[in-house]
C-alpha cells in the first residue's frame, strides 16, 4: 500500500476502490435465518411437491430432480456443516419445506448464489 505524502495526502495512484477479486464477507461462513440460497430438489422432493399440488389443487409447472430453485433459510444451527431448514419458492402459488438440508452441490443440497463478477 502507498505511504503518505508529508502533506498527509496520499499519492494519486491511491484507490480507496477494493480491487477485484473474492470478498472476505462472501459467502457468509454459516447460513443465518434470511439468508437466501439456491436449493437442488432431490427425486424425493419431486414426489413430495406433486402430492402437496394434487392435495392443494394447485395447478403449477412441473418440477424435476436437479432443477435449482432459489430458498429463504428458515432455521440455521450456526454452522454450515450442520444441516438447516429452507423455504424453497416454487414457479407457481405455492412453496416447499425443506427440512435438514446440507450444504452441498448434488440433489437434495443447497449451496450459496455465485457472486455476480465484479461484485
Amino acid at each position: 500500500m502507498s505511504q503518505p505524502v508529508p502533506n498527509g495526502t496520499m499519492p494519486a495512484a491511491y484507490s480507496p476502490v477494493p480491487l477485484p477479486g473474492p470478498s472476505v464477507f462472501w459467502p457468509p461462513k454459516a447460513p443465518q435465518i434470511g439468508h437466501r440460497v439456491f436449493y437442488r430438489l432431490s427425486a424425493t422432493d419431486v414426489r413430495a411437491i406433486a402430492r402437496q399440488r394434487v392435495a392443494a389443487n394447485t395447478r403449477a409447472p412441473h418440477v424435476r430432480a436437479g432443477m435449482v430453485l432459489p430458498a429463504v433459510v428458515v432455521r440455521a444451527s450456526g454452522t454450515v456443516s450442520e444441516p438447516c431448514n429452507l423455504h424453497v419458492l416454487l414457479d407457481g402459488p405455492d412453496t416447499y419445506w425443506a427440512e435438514k438440508v446440507v450444504c452441498g452441490d448434488g440433489d437434495g443440497t443447497w449451496a450459496w448464489p455465485a457472486q455476480p463478477a465484479g461484485a
